[in-house]
């Protein structure tokens, strides 16, 4: 834990930076201006009558407070002291209220610096890391556990703050009653190290309550995706009690937690009292302290045990927040190990063709192949049908063409040079993608097209939608392009969604058009009407399409036919589908097309 704790600091010293020493300069001026107001108590409780013996050290310090008066030229009567008393008490109030505005700054400003590099590592992981991980969990990572992390910041800086004020009571106990005060310090170390279990189990149980957090927010996620599914299969009832369980066990962690931090504050409490009482005891018995300074005691004991309690308090919120920083930090890490290269050396432009040689590739790395030693080449300008059935690795390949992740063998080049390092984030700004299973942001068409190309003219971004056969059905909608689609392009069609992706691909103008099975929710006239507008850029934009339809495959300039993961055959339609015994002869009878 104490490793953790150095690490946090270092982060958090690393984003405050001078503000860190600005907050610690706040917290040693309110402290300060507390020790003042305290040692004023000592000639107000000589001018009540109370006296402190000239030999005893509290005798002695009120003494040194009357020289200072003198000095001023002042008298040490209870108007002044008083006056001063309450100018002190404001100036403790507004250097306090400097102190949480800084702190509450500091760990805002940590919490977004954390969010920040944590997103900027996860989208710059590979996209083989991505895949391995759960979305809903690095979704949870990037808000409660980062929120988690950032109020630890807030926790820590107030413990040290508590701890400095602590201090200073201390130091003036032992400049007044340094045996009974190094007495207090001795059993004080006693109950700090009984305590110590109760810390570690605050700790636990703050690592537990981050996990079982990580599996509600994921059961959300996942159940809200699925509820029209749940709702068919008539199983809302099943996923409302998996929820309702985890909601149980999130509940019962953090009541664990709860009590084991109040359990601590109840054991505190208890010894405190004790260790007050054996204090006064040892003071009055074997230390020959006067009534007068016993009372002193007791005020400078009142005043310290709240302090030295919510020092503890504040701490153990620290350490049971501290795991959310360490889910973050762990994550941030094995995004940066699976970093990938950064942009290096101009895009290639596809002038020529795009070939795949003897590539290999398997989830994860050590598996069966998903791709098997596959050769294939894309001619530039040309439509590239890759076809075959559900997971034969149509989808993997596209992924590999787009440089989003590397071969475990072999190799992809682009006009002679290799897709690797660095090559491939350039590659990537040439291509123009259309997913199975389209993605929309919750905002306008126009934006959701500005997003691929933001500097695009209202023409050009008629003339995509118009290219992806999505000009009328925007046309019609209640405020044309400045109409709102919905979460995940709710509001639109299958259809209508995969349509305003393919103007989304065409409006960034690329040089390779992926099409992975985009045209799957089109009707048959729809269809033509993209395959139409992808035929008159013929020759201008390479294309490939994955696709299992027949329909969609027979557009291609040239076919490989997927199975396995291999290329079983490749060629142009007539002849593949007029071959007798080949793949697609044999899946245009299965699909009723006159071969």
């Amino acid at each position: 834990m104490f490793a953790l704790i150095r690490e946090y600091a270092g982060a958090l010293a690393r984003t405050a930076r001078w503000r860190l020493g600005y907050a610690a300069a706040l917290m040693i001026g309110a402290s300060m201006t507390e020790g003042l107001g305290l040692a004023l108590m000592l000639p107000l409780l000589e001018l009540a009558g109370v006296a402190l013996g000239a030999h005893s050290e509290a005798g002695r310090f009120a003494a040194a407070v009357r020289g200072a008066f003198g000095a001023l030229h002042m008298r040490p009567a209870p108007a002044p002291i008083l006056a001063l008393f309450v100018a002190l008490v404001c100036v403790h109030v507004l250097l306090s209220f400097m102190q949480g505005a800084v702190i509450t700054e500091l760990y805002e400003d940590f919490a977004r610096g954390l969010r920040g590099n944590l997103f900027e590592a996860i989208s710059g992981a590979d996209w083989s890391f991505i895949c391995r991980n759960r979305s809903a969990d690095l979704v949870h990572a990037l808000t409660d556990e980062v929120d988690r992390a950032g109020a630890a910041a807030c926790q820590g800086l107030y413990a040290v703050a508590g701890a400095a004020l602590a201090a200073l009571y201390i130091a003036a106990s032992l400049l007044l009653f340094p045996a009974a005060t190094l007495l207090m310090l001795a059993l004080c170390a006693v109950l700090a190290v009984a305590l110590r279990t109760r810390t570690r189990a605050v700790h636990r149980a703050g690592a537990d309550f981050s996990g079982v957090a990580g599996a509600v927010y994921s059961a959300a996620i996942e159940h809200l995706q699925s509820l029209k599914t749940a709702r068919m299969y008539g199983a809302q009832r099943r996923t409302c009690d998996i929820f309702a369980r985890l909601t149980r066990e999130l509940a019962a962690t953090g009541v664990r937690m709860t009590r084991e931090q109040l359990a601590a504050d109840a054991w505190f409490e208890a010894g405190a009292a004790a260790l007050l009482g054996a204090i006064l005891l040892a003071a009055l018995q074997w230390f020959a302290i006067s009534p007068a300074e016993v009372l002193v005691l007791l005020i400078l004991f009142a005043r310290l045990v709240p302090r030295v309690r919510a020092t503890q308090s504040s701490y153990r919120s620290f350490v049971s927040l501290l795991p959310g920083y360490a889910t973050v930090a762990a994550l941030q890490r094995r995004c940066r190990a699976a970093a990938e290269p950064s942009a290096s050396g101009p895009a290639p432009q596809l002038r020529t063709a795009l070939r795949l040689e003897d590539v290999s590739f398997a989830y994860p790395a050590g598996e069966r192949p998903v791709v098997n030693n596959v050769n294939m080449t894309i001619p530039a300008g040309r439509i590239v049908a890759i076809a075959g059935p559900s997971g034969a690795g149509k989808s993997t390949i596209a992924d590999l063409l787009m440089g989003l992740m590397a071969p475990a063998s072999g190799r992809i080049v682009v006009d002679g040079v290799a897709l690797d390092g660095g090559c491939a984030l350039a590659w990537r700004e040439q291509i123009g993608y259309v997913a199975q299973d389209t993605f929309l942001f919750h905002d306008t068409v126009r934006a959701n097209l500005l997003w691929a190309r933001p500097g695009a003219t209202e023409a050009e971004l008629q003339t995509a939608l118009r290219m992806a056969a999505a000009d009328e059905f925007t046309a019609r909608l209640p405020h044309g392009l400045d109409t709102v689609v919905g979460d995940r392009g709710c509001a639109l069609s299958a259809g209508e969604r995969q349509r305003l992706a393919l103007a989304r691909a065409l409006l960034r103008r690329p040089r390779l058009l992926v099409l992975d099975e985009a045209t799957n929710s089109l009707d048959s006239e729809n269809e033509a009407k993209i395959l139409g507008a992808i035929e008159q850029m013929h020759g201008g934009v390479t294309t490939v399409l994955i696709a299992h339809r027949l329909s969609t495959v027979r557009w291609a300039d040239l076919i490989y036919v997927i199975e396995n993961g291999a290329v079983v055959e490749s060629g142009e339609w007539t002849a593949l589908s007029s071959k007798i015994g080949s793949r697609l002869r044999n899946w245009c009878m299965a699909q009723g097309i006159a071969a």
